[in-house]
């Protein structure tokens, strides 16, 4: 079992660093647009879509790494008081009976909205430059692909702690 979560969190991984790389596009369309708008007196008519194209994308692809890391917002007054095995055991049926269930019904969906998009040529309808809405809904279906994955790995993880076999980080 240690390989398959070391194989899904790898993916996670490299999701997560391209997700991050993301943040250099956006920094540089942001620049230029403020440049475009408040110097050259001409804004440009993409930046706005691709803005948010960008931080739509940033944001969904690394959700699942934030999950690997253990990142996600959490109130924990009665959990972290918890033994181990009972954390996992709770994290065990929350994923299995509630994220997991929700994520693959959501993905899906998803996937199928994109699809739809593409087949369609639907357009963004959002400025001037109104480039196509699929590779955003892709990126979007992708996001949470990825986030199932990774509460696959999760699973395998909380329930090797309540069986008494917690997976060592070398296993990892």
């Amino acid at each position: 079992m240690g390989s398959i979560v070391r194989a899904l969190e790898r993916l996670t991984s490299g999701a997560g660093y391209l997700a991050a790389l993301i943040v250099l596009p956006l920094a540089l369309a942001t620049a230029y647009e403020v440049f475009a708008r408040y110097v050259l007196l001409e804004p440009t008519v993409w930046a706005f879509e691709l803005g948010y194209s960008l931080t739509g994308a940033h944001f969904l692809l690394g959700a699942a790494i934030t999950l690997k890391k253990g990142a996600h917002v959490r109130i924990d007054l009665i959990y972290a008081r918890l033994p181990r095995r009972w954390q996992a055991g709770l994290d065990l049926t929350f994923y299995v009976c509630l994220y997991l269930p929700f994520l693959v019904l959501l993905s899906d969906a998803l996937l199928d909205y994109a699809i739809r998009a593409m087949d369609s040529g639907e357009r963004t309808g959002q400025s001037a430059w109104n480039p196509p809405i699929w590779p955003l809904r892709l990126v979007i279906a992708t996001g949470f692909v990825l986030l199932t994955l990774q509460v696959a790995a999760e699973i395998i993880k909380s329930a090797a702690v309540v069986l008494g076999r917690p997976l060592a980080p070398r296993e990892v």
